[in-house]
């Protein structure tokens, strides 16, 4: 009489199963940490250009609010005169779209090298278009800012700002697209203020 004996190994079948459900599991598995890690890198480049955007127009609207006469535009660059001996400028390098900060002592004096100003954070053209306006060059300009906004606002500064992918991390053909037609692209947001001086002695005598 013979007795059959259980067999306890795995056959090639379940081997082979078993197999595919852990390739089919580790596919999922990383699909799924790709796409998480993805939206964080996509949700901090956000934060980061939210909050360097921040302290560009923090730090513009505080010089302005504090300037001791009345800021001026030469070639190209904002002159905001802090005192009779500081002046701090800013200048935008429309080819690089790089914004630069620097100083010099009279606001009539020598503008400072672009090599001697310090370049915001933005440095792979992160920003699109940077531009200030002043609403009071003349009287009649001061005139009507005042009927048609009935408040003391005096200069403007906007910013064009890709809000999304870092620049340099973009195609060839979608940075060519979007420096083509910016406000087409719906990742381009723009960011302004307008400022009311605390000091308004230059204000009243630029009006008279």
């Amino acid at each position: 009489m013979f007795i059959k004996r259980k067999s306890s190994g795995m056959t090639m079948v379940e081997l082979v199963f078993v197999t595919g459900m852990i390739l089919l599991l580790s596919g999922s598995m990383f699909q799924l940490l790709r796409t998480v890690n993805k939206t964080f890198v996509h949700s901090q480049n956000k934060l980061d250009i939210l909050q360097t955007t921040r302290i560009i127009m923090t730090g513009i609207r505080n010089e302005l609010r504090n300037a001791a006469e009345k800021p001026q535009v030469f070639n190209d660059r904002l002159n905001i005169p802090l005192s009779s001996t500081e002046t701090v400028q800013y200048y935008f390098d429309t080819e690089t779209r790089r914004l630069y900060r620097g100083k010099k002592s009279g606001i009539n004096d020598p503008d400072p090298d672009v090599s001697a100003m310090r370049p915001f954070l933005f440095n792979d053209g992160q920003i699109l278009a940077f531009d200030y306006d002043s609403s009071y060059r003349d009287s009649d300009a001061f005139v009507q800012s005042e009927l048609a906004l009935n408040s003391k606002i005096w200069f403007k500064v906007s910013m064009k700002i890709l809000y999304s992918e870092k620049f340099d991390k973009l195609s060839e053909a979608e940075k060519e697209e979007i420096l083509k037609n910016p406000d087409a692209d719906p990742r381009v947001k723009a960011f302004f203020m307008m400022i009311t001086p605390r000091k308004v002695n230059w204000l009243l005598q630029a009006t008279q």
